[in-house]
């Protein structure tokens, strides 16, 4: 009997860990993962010798490049590790750039657990990529905390002082609630920036057009959870439905190949 009661519990655990924060059924609930083999090299029939022409040898270079495209593409099925957008989202992207967005909250947990990772992507995408963070704005609450998100964004526009992950772990580790503007005032303070230029920031053009643009991209998404990756407008995923954060990022990483290679 102690026995079942430890798996129940440990499922319960594991579940928790791998859901996301969404305000209503999302896509996590209608995905299950399934693991495939990676195809195998491609090999000829008769063994290759070290005499062979070099067309013969960019011939099976180039089918075994097919071929593990199309491994990764079968790894990955639409409509079940990621779905298409229709109609597609217009982009904010340079020309010529493939867009990655991240929606998040700054109250989620798991938005908080895959901050480092997204960190890393944003350091080290390829350069045909333009990477931006949004935040969601599903509820009032999440709206509140988008204004504290573009606060942070304007005042540190290049995000040298860190603001955002500093803001992250004051809620997720700290335990400080912001939900007044006095309590997100008194957190820049501590930052370093007066009240003025708080104010100033909250005043701006700039500052109402990031909420209006987050408020567009959230509703055009039809993103009902976070953390949400949307890919050029056309493709949206998560970790949950991803099966981990290891494949959302090979995920990323093969639709924005695919996009730029399209364009």
């Amino acid at each position: 009997m102690k026995s079942h009661f430890k798996a129940v519990s440990i499922i319960i655990i594991l579940s928790f860990f791998i859901s996301s924060c969404g305000s209503s059924a999302s896509d996590a609930k209608k995905v299950e993962v399934k693991k495939e083999a990676v195809a195998p090299a491609v090999t000829s029939n008769n063994q290759v010798s070290a005499s062979s022409s070099d067309s013969g040898n960019n011939d099976l270079k180039s089918t075994a490049a097919k071929n593990a495209n199309k491994a990764m593409t079968s790894k990955f099925i639409e409509g079940k590790h990621y779905v298409e957008i229709f109609p597609p989202m217009q982009t904010d992207a340079s020309p010529g750039k493939i867009e990655v967005v991240e929606l998040l909250w700054l109250g989620c947990p798991h938005c908080y657990s895959l901050e480092p990772t997204m960190l890393k992507y944003k350091k080290g995408h390829p350069d045909f990529v333009e990477f931006k963070q949004v935040p969601a704005m599903l509820n009032p609450t999440w709206a509140a905390d988008a204004r504290t998100f573009y606060l942070a964004e304007i005042l540190d526009p290049t995000g040298e002082k860190k603001l955002i992950t500093q803001i992250f772990q004051a809620i997720h580790e700290q335990k400080r609630r912001l939900r007044s503007p006095d309590s997100v005032k008194r957190l820049f303070i501590q930052f370093g920036f007066t009240e003025e230029q708080i104010n100033n920031a909250l005043n701006s053009m700039a500052f109402q057009a990031k909420l209006d643009r987050a408020k567009a991209i959230g509703t055009n998404s039809q993103a009902q959870s976070v953390p949400t990756v949307i890919i050029n407008g056309k493709y949206r995923t998560s970790p949950y439905i991803a099966g981990s954060e290891e494949n959302l990022m090979e995920i990323i990483d093969l639709l924005t190949k695919k996009e730029n290679k399209a364009k």
